[in-house]
């Protein structure tokens, strides 16, 4: 780990303490720095702009909630980006069913995914929720595998195993979906 991520973590297992004994600002402190990734995070599970925002306010909103539980002892990224995870699911089991094609509204200016292929986003989307979520963590939301393995509760080698079959359908089906537009 750098010199400046060991401090960022250091900062946020900070801001956590202050915000569980009750420090408003410690909370909104901890939200500033995450929102934008956990945005990013929401809109490549969901590919709906208003259904990110909503998911991603629900995430904040569990992390307020529980941060009681939260182990000064040990790392929070990996916890929080497993209560993310596990957020995410069922607010997608619950509410939000996948929609075939991403709305052309559904594209925030703010978003990564601009600068992403389209086809990309349509095979991540199109994953396995058991091999989208390793890819999100550690591609997107820059989690190590460590930190993934502790978030989705999975050993380094079941990450591993997991990213390559995920790298291996996602190869497949962008060649698929290559062969397909040179056919027509």
């Amino acid at each position: 780990m750098s010199d400046t991520r060991a401090l960022q973590a250091l900062a946020a297992g900070r801001l956590v303490q202050q915000a569980t004994k009750g420090d408003p600002d410690a909370f909104e402190e901890l939200v500033t720095r995450l929102q934008r990734r956990v945005y990013g995070f929401a809109y490549r599970h969901l590919r709906d702009s208003a259904e990110a925002h909503d998911l991603a306010q629900e995430i904040f909103v569990k992390l307020f909630r529980n941060l009681a539980r939260f182990d000064p002892k040990r790392p929070f990224e990996p916890w929080f980006w497993k209560l993310a995870a596990n957020t995410s699911i069922n607010y997608r089991r619950k509410r939000v069913p996948l929609p075939a094609e991403p709305k052309d509204d559904a594209v925030d200016p703010d978003s990564t995914m601009s600068s992403h292929d389209p086809g990309l986003v349509r095979a991540v989307a199109q994953l396995d929720s058991a091999y989208r979520l390793p890819i999100l963590l550690h591609y997107y939301a820059d989690l190590s595998l460590e930190q993934v393995s502790m978030s989705l509760n999975l050993t380094v080698a079941a990450v591993k195993s997991r990213l390559h079959r995920a790298r291996a359908q996602l190869r497949n089906s962008l060649a698929d979906a290559e062969e397909f537009e040179s056919r027509t």
